[in-house]
């Protein structure tokens, strides 16, 4: 079977795919955060002094670990106030870098699931090779073009290892999910498998 062969267009369940997606998208984003408590990908003395607005705050304002993706993108592209919170929890604040964070695993998710009914190879080595294209199309192509971090040569080892890892268990998760609740609903094998 080539890459880009397709699965049977009857054996395939897209609109299961979307909710499977869905489920996996938010379970996903609780295993993506919490790869990053052992393996931080930004630090507080890493500066980012392109996307900060007041370099004399510099370590307050200025460090990555302030100025993650999410937070530049809804400032700069969307004019959303990303520490502004979303709602409390526990006195606990969960701010719109959190909603950022949660809508990027589901797109990711239901996008992943819905390819993989329509070009089984994604799901190669159990969904972590799209999580190694996801994560360099996104954190190696896509944020540095937009101005989200700093070019990729700057960036501390750290924060490669980080996002790699963070991205094999986020999609190893949404394989994992994917695999068992599209089974388990259809009582069928991928469609793939004949």
């Amino acid at each position: 079977m080539s890459f880009f062969q397709q699965t049977n267009p009857a054996q395939r369940r897209l609109g299961l795919a979307i909710f499977v997606g869905f489920v996996a998208g938010i379970i996903s984003a609780f295993v993506k955060w919490g790869a990053e408590h052992p393996f931080p990908p930004r630090s507080p003395l890493d500066l980012f002094t392109a996307a900060c607005q007041d370099p004399t705050q510099a370590l307050e304002v200025c460090s990555r670990a302030f100025l993650n993706p999410p937070h530049v993108f809804l400032r700069d592209y969307l004019g959303i106030d990303p520490t502004e919170a979303v709602f409390m929890f526990a006195d606990h604040v969960f701010n719109w870098i959190g909603v950022t964070h949660m809508l990027f695993s589901l797109v990711f998710a239901i996008g992943y699931c819905i390819v993989a009914e329509i070009f089984p190879k994604i799901k190669f080595w159990q969904g972590i090779g799209a999580g190694i294209i996801a994560n360099i199309c996104v954190h190696y192509i896509t944020f540095p073009a937009l101005g989200l971090t700093p070019p990729v040569a700057q960036w501390p080892l750290y924060e490669h290892i980080s996002e790699l890892v963070g991205h094999i268990f986020w999609f190893w998760t949404i394989e994992v999910i994917r695999r068992d609740l599209r089974n388990r609903i259809t009582g069928k094998p991928d469609p793939e498998v004949v």
